[in-house]
C-alpha cells in the first residue's frame, strides 16, 4: 500500500475517533443516556451483573481508534529500503 493512501485511512480513523467521542458524550448528556445508566444501577441491583451503558462503549471506541491511527500516523509500515542492483 502506498504511504499516501495509508495516511488518508489513518486519518479517517481518527476522525471517526473524534466522532464517536462526541456522539457518546452527547448520548451521555442526553435523555436516552441518562434513562439507560438509571436502568443500568436497577438492574445491576437486581441481580448483580455488571452492564455498561452505550456511550462508554461509545468512549472506548473513540480511545481506540485515536491511539490505533495516531500511531499508524506517526509510525505506520516503513517504506522498504531500495535495492541496489548488481551489474
Amino acid at each position: 500500500m502506498h504511504r499516501f493512501f495509508q495516511l488518508l485511512l489513518a486519518l479517517a480513523a481518527f476522525v471517526g475517533g473524534l466522532w464517536l467521542l462526541y456522539a457518546g458524550y452527547g448520548r451521555g448528556l442526553s435523555l436516552a443516556g441518562k434513562t439507560e445508566i438509571g436502568l443500568s444501577y436497577m438492574q445491576t441491583g437486581f441481580d448483580g451483573k455488571a452492564r455498561v451503558p452505550t456511550h462508554r462503549w461509545m468512549y472506548a471506541g473513540g480511545f481506540a481508534l485515536l491511539i490505533g491511527s495516531t500511531w499508524w500516523m506517526m509510525k505506520g509500515r516503513p517504506t522498504p529500503p531500495k535495492r541496489k542492483r548488481r551489474r
